[in-house]
């Protein structure tokens, strides 16, 4: 019977201490409480409302009272002017870069202008149908002076994206082992045994992806004369990825000639050791990034 017992003890102990060492070091680097995402109907998903959560590289994340990525809340501050950016994750930040370290976030602190407020309407994943479909209906983001898309090659052919699309939580993460759990669920996320078995397609799809390409530019070019008509105040950027290709510039390319609105491009400013990855920045690149978009903002309509 003792010998049961201390058999059974041993491989609880076996078990459970590397379990909570385990637990403990992804909790010392950033896991176990991630951020919280709502699904929606037309734009695929957004940051659920007031959240404050630390995060990778003890980074804090803030989700304000209308779902932007911002320390500020919106209803607190009705009399200030404000600045929304629209678009993927280069545009969130992810969550190894804190909220002051943000391009949004200092774009506005370059203005230096204490009635001007940023917010930060950029999610993971999101595509062109994601920006666009947020931009014109997510009816808490109405009383913006100047919206700012920031646009990726990625993003012209994701089409549009719902909340089953990469690691989100969709409530909180109250498992025993958070962090753990965490990173299980972003590995299998990224690694779906679907994808080797029943969805490793052979088929050939490359045509349809330029056609995609073409049905995004459509979609994003309606936003733009909606907004431009409705007296809205835009500004577009094209943040190219780390080793260019040939597949970017013609996006590049057909957007220029398609949109009728300035398209600025961050190619000239950018360079290879502002990026964390092949296509979001660092902080030297989120510097970079907003004292450029800060310029542009003076130069185009001189902070009025």
């Amino acid at each position: 019977m003792k010998k049961k017992f201390f058999y059974l003890i041993s491989v609880i102990l076996i078990i459970l201490i590397p379990t909570t060492v385990t637990e403990i070091y992804l909790k010392y680097v950033g896991l176990g409480d991630p951020i919280i995402y709502d699904p929606n109907f037309v734009y695929g998903y957004a940051p659920r409302i007031n959240q404050k959560k630390n995060r990778l590289k003890n980074s804090t994340v803030t989700i304000n009272d209308i779902g932007l990525r911002t320390i500020y809340d919106w209803k607190e501050n009705e009399d200030k002017k404000k600045i929304i950016f629209f678009g993927d994750s280069v545009t969130y930040g992810g969550s190894y870069i804190d909220d002051k370290e943000i391009f949004s976030h200092l774009t506005c602190e370059h203005l230096n202008d204490i009635n001007y407020l940023c917010g930060n309407a950029g999610v993971n994943a999101y595509g062109i149908h994601n920006i666009v479909y947020r931009s014109r209906y997510d009816t808490r983001i109405t009383d913006d002076n100047l919206r700012i898309f920031i646009l990726v090659p990625d993003d012209f052919y994701r089409g549009l994206q719902d909340h089953n699309t990469a690691h989100f939580f969709m409530k909180e993460n109250n498992f025993l082992f958070p962090a753990i759990f965490e990173a299980i669920n972003f590995i299998s996320s990224k690694y779906n045994i679907r994808n080797f078995i029943s969805k490793n397609s052979d088929s050939i799809t490359n045509k349809n992806k330029y056609s995609l390409i073409d049905e995004s530019i459509k979609i994003l070019n309606s936003e733009i004369t909606r907004l431009t008509k409705d007296k809205k105040k835009v500004l577009i950027f094209f943040s190219n990825s780390k080793s260019n290709t040939s597949i970017n510039d013609l996006i590049l390319k057909k957007i220029n000639n398609q949109i009728d609105h300035e398209i600025i491009n961050f190619s000239n400013i950018l360079t290879e050791e502002m990026f964390e990855d092949e296509t979001h920045y660092n902080k030297m690149g989120h510097k970079t990034i907003a004292l450029f978009i800060s310029k542009k903002i003076i130069e185009n309509f001189n902070k009025n």
